[in-house]
């Protein structure tokens, strides 16, 4: 039986895949003020540096799936709120948090995608023998774990996963946070945010825009594949 071909590339329809996965998910961010953008775990430009995409593709794979997108916070107020570093912190115009190219990350997250891709030392060698071929779930396993390893390491060690240059000040437990602006380049990593890190209630400091941030959560936020 043959298999349908996967995808190593964006397509236009991942936003919409994880827009529609939260759109009930009433307890999300995204619905509470906080400015969300969809990121690529496994992004298409790591795995065009591997070589493998065409290989992976033919297993069926698709890095468009849902388990392999996240919902990342794009204004420095709302990674500062969240504990997540920001997908898009350095424009100090308004943020379309719909219009992003997630392949405009910096090299170092490409290059550490395409090392882990590679380091999986998945069983590529031979052909795909089609839909019975045993191969195409555990490559589709393989790779939901290393997205589930890179959403991890997005929040939890910026400093390995960066997408911004600023990307440390915004691990759970670093008073910088936004240390008050709303720009990358204005940031400074000895300056603590000035709301302590609490900007829901539409808190923020002097010379920050409004965000109207309400979201509110008994345990911490923790960034996952899939919203």
């Amino acid at each position: 039986m043959p298999l349908k071909l996967g995808n190593s590339s964006k397509d236009s329809k991942y936003l919409k895949t994880i827009k529609t996965a939260i759109e009930h998910n009433k307890a999300h961010p995204r619905h509470h003020g906080v400015k969300m953008q969809a990121h690529h775990l496994i992004s298409g430009e790591g795995m065009k540096r591997t070589n493998l995409g065409k290989k992976i593709e033919k297993f069926g794979y698709d890095i468009n799936n849902l388990m392999n997108l996240a919902f990342i916070p794009c204004t420095l107020q709302g990674a500062c709120y969240l504990g997540v570093q920001p997908h898009r912190g350095n424009h100090t115009a308004a943020v379309d948090q719909d219009d992003y190219d997630d392949d405009n990350e910096p090299i170092t997250y490409h290059d550490v995608v395409a090392k882990r891709l590679t380091d999986l030392q998945l069983p590529l060698a031979k052909e795909c023998k089609g839909a019975a071929d045993h191969r195409n779930d555990q490559i589709k396993q393989d790779l939901d774990k290393l997205s589930a390893r890179l959403a991890k390491l997005i929040q939890n060690s910026p400093a390995k996963l960066p997408l911004t240059s600023i990307a440390a000040s915004f691990t759970t437990g670093s008073l910088t946070g936004c240390g008050g602006v709303d720009s990358v380049g204005l940031h400074r990593p000895g300056e603590a945010c000035p709301v302590k890190r609490h900007h829901a209630g539409n808190k923020q400091g002097t010379g920050q825009k409004e965000e109207a941030i309400s979201f509110e959560s008994s345990i911490p936020f923790t960034l996952k594949p899939g919203r």
